[in-house]
């Protein structure tokens, strides 16, 4: 199922082991790694209309010592234990299907699922997600936070394109 005119995307780096963040959330092992210019980051972020985060990984990015890195969008919190608004975000309660049913309520033509794995996961259980787009660092975390957990069923991908950044590579793909 899809929300009518909008394009849910998910866009994150991972480990080579599927890890998305260690297990304290720190993504700082990202860091350490030769890129090129911004691993195509401005391109994607220019293209989205709203951003969708879980609440995990909406803390992780208001504990960075930096002002809020996307300020400039609509951005919406999944969560079912903060209500109303922020300086930031918004906060959507509910299930997953009220989530949708709020986004698309609105006139976005895509929205980045900028995380956490369970949000990923359970929106992708659902059909809801639209592309996949993964960059493989390459290190080897050992343990962490999966990129997915709990998916239901088998379902197969098409893989539109590849791109290098340096060390990273970029995959990209839609769901069939």
């Amino acid at each position: 199922m899809m929300v009518q005119g909008q394009h849910l995307s998910v866009y994150l780096a991972v480990s080579l082991d599927g890890f998305i963040a260690t297990q304290e959330g720190n993504v700082d092992w990202l860091h350490h790694i030769q890129g090129d210019g911004d691993n195509g980051y401005e391109q994607y972020y220019s293209g989205v209309d709203a951003m969708i985060m879980g609440r995990n990984t909406y803390e992780t990015i208001i504990g960075f010592d930096v002002p809020f890195p996307y300020s400039g969008k609509d951005c919406y919190v999944y969560t079912n234990t903060r209500y109303g608004a922020d300086e930031n975000v918004a906060f959507i309660n509910g299930t997953i299907e009220d989530l949708i049913s709020s986004l698309s309520t609105r006139s976005y033509t895509k929205c980045w699922i900028a995380g956490g794995g369970l949000l990923i996961s359970e929106l992708i259980n659902n059909k809801y997600i639209k592309e996949l787009i993964v960059t493989i660092a390459p290190v080897i975390l050992g343990s962490g936070i999966p990129l997915l957990t709990g998916i239901k069923d088998f379902q197969s991908l098409n893989l539109v394109k590849t791109t290098r950044y340096g060390q990273f590579v970029e995959l990209h793909y839609d769901f069939k």
